[in-house]
């Protein structure tokens, strides 16, 4: 039972320490993102909560014997949802809709499961930056598509032009002699 318990510490350090480093993520204003939380075990969940940085006595999403969203805070309401509302096989990210510069934060994903009262948890920084809007995006990205179509046309017509006048002077010269 001792050495049950001491593999149950084990892998849940090692679980803490693999979700703390895998957790930056960068975003542009009005992006969804996922805010990852992922555990092997798929064990009844009890509890899910999700909080950020200097929100004080609010969660940006709450879950607790089946019930959801008791306590959030008004600035996440309708913006936040289970990635997989099953949450199998211990899934627990969440997905942030349309992210602005003042979601900029670190995200904590706790979660109490039913066969192991200790709470795991993951911990997400999310850096979302001013950028152009994402329509202006795609219209940039048409430009570049069109130049480098045109630049590429140009780059043809010049190879075919050296490769010809080669042709011309070194395979195909034009002979001194006349008829005979």
């Amino acid at each position: 039972m001792a050495a049950l318990a001491s593999a149950q510490h084990v892998f849940m350090f090692l679980w803490i320490i693999g979700s703390v480093a895998a957790g930056a993520l960068k975003a542009k204003p009005g992006e969804d993102v996922t805010l990852q939380c992922n555990s092997p075990t798929g064990a009844n969940v009890t509890k899910l909560v999700w909080s950020r940085s200097g929100l004080k006595d609010v969660n940006v999403f709450f879950f607790r014997d089946g019930r959801l969203n008791e306590n959030q805070d008004p600035l996440y309401h309708g913006r936040v949802e289970l990635k997989d509302p099953e949450m199998k096989n211990g899934a627990f990210s969440v997905l942030l809709k349309s992210v602005n510069v003042n979601d900029t934060g670190t995200y904590q994903c706790r979660v109490t499961t039913s066969t192991m009262p200790t709470e795991l948890f993951a911990s997400v920084l999310l850096s979302v930056s001013e950028g152009p809007p994402k329509e202006e995006l795609e219209e940039k990205h048409r430009r570049d598509v069109g130049l480098g179509v045109g630049l590429g046309v140009g780059c043809l017509v010049v190879v075919v032009g050296v490769v010809g006048f080669a042709l011309k002077r070194f395979v195909f010269p034009k002979s001194e002699s006349g008829p005979l």
